[in-house]
């Protein structure tokens, strides 16, 4: 087989398992557009289709790509209608962006110590990191909320804000981004009579630009589908964030479902779209596979 005919069969196998992965993304941003009625009529009736091999009827449910009629009134039920989706919209907001700014300031910083400086212990300092970075959410689940008891802080967004800030993850992926920056940058800087703090604005951050993003994206899509945390500690519903909310919504109204759903993914996916190549980039320079 020659190499263009295998670079055309691996484009194929790509392009239909990419259009896989987006059917269920575009069947929830065109669902949000049909009426409810049409919604529930297509995913009740079952279509029946004779396996010759078995003898049995397998049932299928239709999912319409496509809507028949198009309408807007769940978009202004939940955004005009219900003011308590925007309020929910910005409680995610309130968590997402302070874990977002707080975990890249930190994570700088300590990614920086562990590249540039030399002291001992540094390696086993690190390795606590890793571990830490290894344990599953429900793992420290518990000891989080003994720690934000201990504090006062049971009732109050800093109980989620502060152990994101804190996660080690961005201190892993932008070390192993520094650690693919020659040396002899810094050195010749410091040859130079650069202070610690020229060498870290004007070497560190702009080589390390790609990793940020990529670590701001990954960060925030994490905290903008965050669950688990906050049924531990917010109590009142008018404070939870949105991702709370979808679960929450009856599934007699699918049609608000699909429309708070595609309203919901919007925001991540915008992010995404702007900084992919930032995130292709960050990771592969990260050495992450």
């Amino acid at each position: 087989m020659s190499q263009k005919l295998q670079n055309m069969v691996i484009m194929g196998i790509l392009t239909v398992l990419g259009v896989l992965f987006l059917i269920p993304l575009i069947v929830t941003i065109t669902n949000s557009f049909m009426p409810g009625n049409d919604i529930i009529t297509h995913y009740t009736t079952t279509l029946s289709v004779f396996d010759l091999v078995n003898g049995v009827k397998e049932k299928f449910i239709q999912i319409p790509l496509i809507p028949s009629q198009i309408t807007v009134s769940q978009y202004k039920n939940a955004l005009i209608d219900q003011p308590v989706f925007l309020i929910l919209l910005a409680n995610s907001l309130k968590i997402t962006v302070p874990v977002v700014i707080g975990n890249v300031i930190i994570s700088v910083l300590s990614a920086y110590g562990f590249t540039i400086w030399q002291w001992k212990h540094k390696e086993k300092v690190f390795l606590i990191y890793i571990i830490v970075m290894l344990l599953p959410l429900q793992a420290v689940l518990v000891p989080n909320y003994i720690v934000a008891d201990k504090l006062g802080l049971t009732t109050s967004y800093l109980a989620i804000i502060l152990p994101g800030i804190f996660c080690p993850f961005g201190t892993f992926l932008l070390r192993q981004t520094m650690k693919g920056i020659p040396k002899e940058y810094f050195e010749a800087a410091q040859v130079d009579g650069a202070s610690a703090l020229y060498i870290f604005c004007h070497i560190g951050l702009p080589e390390m630009k790609s990793g940020i993003a990529a670590l701001s994206m990954l960060v925030f899509i994490e905290y903008w589908n965050i669950v688990d945390q906050v049924i531990i500690f917010i109590k009142e519903y008018y404070r939870e964030p949105l991702s709370v909310f979808l679960s929450m919504i009856p599934s007699e109204n699918i049609s608000l479902i699909f429309a708070v759903s595609t309203v919901y993914m919007l925001l991540p996916l915008w992010f995404l779209t702007i900084g992919q190549k930032d995130l292709e980039k960050g990771i592969e320079l990260s050495g992450i596979k």
